[in-house]
């Protein structure tokens, strides 16, 4: 037999002794011999390298939760994306229509300018980085759920990181790597951070620029620089978040003052660069001056109503209250639309709230220092855009970063408090990485299981739910018969085209528009036109006593089992002619109102409306609307208690071309003295001026305001109404 044992100089395997191998001799042939380890050895050898391996791991063990909190982010995020939330919305969707669109245009927005500063988002421009960020994933993989909302949640983990090394390098704490998971489990941050609104990447911009400069302010002047680029993002990012950079700016500026004099040369370098990064938004407001205010007057903010500065200082302060409250954060509310809420969890868990205060108690205490400072005005400022209009938590979800941060240091007291009666600072760790790791899969699965029954309002006012199990069923309409003509409702979502446009493309193949257009006026119906629409819609058609033959192909149905959409085809009754042309004359017929004017009660007569009040033109507010619902011209008809004298009259109708006819009665039965004018209204100028030329007695106003670029039926759109002595 060969001895093969080695030698103790020259083992080719050093794991393994020679007690544990086992020579097994060939049979039949004495020059060759093989050899086999025992299991107990492969057992030995296994264990020794691990052992090896773990005294040589380079990482500590806060890296590594740290790495596993990260990992755990991207878990809890990423699965079910395009299940939770249940709806994808509008805001969502238009972030990538926008990126296929400036690709499609060769990098020109719809005016022609090229790279533009904002894109629009409904009748106003609030869009910019987030849709650029959407750019390069709709080149690779085109449009899809998952990728919009993966490419928020990949860009969000810029504000986790942020949290977690503001702790680390900045506050110091030997818990640091629990801000990644704090954040993740905050409720408010865990629904929207899984969603593509582009307040989410302004909140992961703002944390990175906050801890940029504290970078700054501690480390290095040169961080300085990345604190504006940061900054600029994040103005770009978020209308309502400029607000808060400005403001941010100015008191960091002066919490800091001395050191930035300190730094000054650096500093006025730095502001070179923001002066240069401003370019493109000084581009955008020479073109669009009246773009800021245009947003608060559609979003109705009481800074642009009739109101007293006292007044609107107690509005603000009002709301800026709500936005700092902890009830509204650790506590469920209804304050928020549905679509916004986690139901049965607070914006922040409420378990972290005494963590919170013993944070912000320490902040406080700590206030000489700037990175406390910094924290406390990032904590004071976050409320500030959203009380403009009314605190949402869309509007003011950086408070999530601060309030993070300040939950973190309170924990970190509370365990070096525990470290101190000899509790072990790695069980200590290892505990709390398991809890944090519990609760954010527990809210996962918590999501995943019951959220599509929270809620059972799907429509316009509550979950605007469908679009991902409605658009790919008329998708497989389109491609399986062509020739039908599709109808579907947008009144269940907001911005429903837009939606549209990310699942069947553009030009949409379909025609958005409801069965109330066939409703009311006929029109073109045949077994060829297919309708989809919703519960109301289908519960009206029927009741309409106007159509027959009505067949239901399908249904979608709703989470909770109710049908949510339908597919149907029908036909008019036979005397649909004879029931429409009663029904029109109907509507023709002018109502009545009583509205103050002057201090004295006229009586107005007017088109039937479907949108808005006959107050509404004469309240002094141009923000509020009254439209025709199919008069053309509308008439509106003034009669006063007696007789004044009036040089003119004015008419806001936007941006349309229209003919206005005033007919001035000087008492009530009398001929009346006629004026025809043509005006051409604009966005810059809606309003259009009647001068008269001399000054005219009446008692009763008429006028006939019509759209010459519309046929009847048709819809008039009239804002505010207004005589001149």
């Amino acid at each position: 037999m060969v001895n093969l044992l080695p030698s103790s100089q020259g083992t080719s395997n050093p794991d393994v002794s020679p007690e544990s191998m086992v020579i097994i001799k060939s049979q039949g042939d004495d020059s060759e011999t093989n050899i086999f380890y025992s299991s107990q050895s492969t057992r030995t050898s296994s264990s020794q390298r691990l052992k090896t391996r773990l005294l040589n791991y380079p990482y500590s063990l806060e890296v590594t939760l740290f790495g596993l909190a990260l990992l755990v982010y991207l878990i809890s995020h990423l699965v079910g994306l395009t299940r939770f939330p249940i709806y994808f919305f509008s805001d969502e969707a238009i972030q990538t229509v926008s990126a296929a669109n400036l690709l499609r245009d060769n990098l020109l927005d719809e005016e022609g300018t090229f790279l533009p500063t904002f894109f629009k988002n409904g009748p106003y421009f609030n869009l910019s980085i987030s849709v650029y960020a959407q750019v390069l994933p709709y080149l690779l993989f085109g449009k899809s759920v998952f990728i919009t909302r993966a490419t928020s949640v990949l860009l969000s983990l810029l504000a986790a990181v942020s949290v977690s090394l503001m702790l680390r390098n900045i506050y110091r704490i030997p818990y640091w790597w629990v801000g990644v998971s704090l954040l993740s489990i905050a409720p408010a941050w865990f629904l929207h951070s899984r969603t593509a609104f582009e307040t989410v990447l302004f909140v992961s911009f703002y944390a990175a620029c906050l801890y940029t400069y504290l970078l700054y302010r501690y480390r290095s002047p040169h961080y300085f620089y990345y604190t504006i680029l940061l900054a600029a993002l994040a103005f770009y990012t978020y209308s309502p978040g400029q607000i808060v950079i400005g403001s941010t700016g100015i008191l960091l500026l002066l919490s800091d003052l001395h050191y930035h004099w300190i730094n000054r040369k650096t500093v006025v370098r730095g502001l070179g660069l923001a002066i240069l990064l401003a370019l493109p938004y000084l581009r955008f407001r020479v073109s669009h001056p009246a773009s800021p205010f245009e947003q608060l007057r559609i979003l109705d903010s009481y800074w642009l109503q009739p109101l007293s500065l006292k007044d609107k200082l107690a509005q603000f302060g009002s709301e800026y209250l709500i936005g700092l409250s902890p009830g509204y954060w650790f506590l469920p509310n209804g304050r928020d639309l549905p679509r916004h809420l986690m139901k049965g969890y607070g914006h922040l868990l409420l378990f972290s709230l005494p963590c919170a205060f013993l944070g912000l108690i320490l902040a406080i205490r700590e206030i000489k220092s700037s990175a406390y400072r910094a924290l406390l005005i990032t904590l004071l400022i976050a409320p500030v855009g959203a009380a403009l209009v009314q605190v949402g938590i869309t509007r003011i979800l950086l408070l999530v970063i601060p309030a993070t941060v300040l939950i973190a240091l309170g924990l970190n007291r509370t365990l070096t408090w525990l470290e101190s009666k000899r509790l072990s600072h790695k069980v200590l760790s290892i505990v709390l990485f398991a809890v944090l790791t519990f609760t954010n899969f527990f809210i996962l699965r918590d999501v995943l299981l019951n959220s599509p029954t929270w809620y059972q309002d799907y429509g316009l006012g509550g979950m605007q739910y469908g679009a991902q199990q409605l658009f790919p069923k008329v998708a497989d309409y389109l491609e399986n018969d062509p020739e039908t003509k599709i109808i579907l409702s947008p009144t269940w979502a907001n911005g429903t085209d837009v939606v549209a446009r990310f699942f069947l493309g553009d030009p949409l193949p379909i025609q958005m528009g409801s069965i109330n257009g066939h409703m009311f006026h006929r029109q073109p119906l045949d077994q060829n036109t297919l309708f989809v629409m919703t519960p109301d819609e289908y519960r009206l058609t029927i009741e309409s006593g106007k159509f027959t033959n009505i067949q239901v192909e399908e249904t979608i149905p709703y989470p909770n089992g109710k049908p949510g959409f339908y597919f149907l085809r029908l036909e008019y009754v036979d005397e649909i002619d004879r029931i429409l042309g009663e029904e029109s004359q109907e509507r023709r017929i002018l109502r009545s109102a009583q509205v103050m004017l002057d201090g004295e009660p006229v009586q107005v007569r007017y088109s039937m409306l479907d949108i808005g009040e006959a107050q509404h033109m004469f309240d002094g507010d141009q923000h509020t609307l009254a439209r025709t619902f199919e008069a053309n011209p509308a008439v509106i008809e003034l009669t006063y208690p007696t007789s004044r004298q009036i040089s003119g009259v004015s008419v806001i109708i936007g941006s349309t071309e229209a003919e206005i006819r005033a007919l001035l009665y000087p008492a009530m039965n009398s001929d009346p003295v006629e004026y025809i004018k043509t005006f051409q209204g604009s966005v810059e100028q809606p309003e259009a001026v009647f001068d008269f030329g001399e000054s005219t007695l009446m008692q009763v106003l008429r006028l006939e305001i019509r759209d010459l670029r519309q046929v009847e039926p048709a819809n008039v759109h009239i804002w505010e109404i207004r005589t001149k002595e």
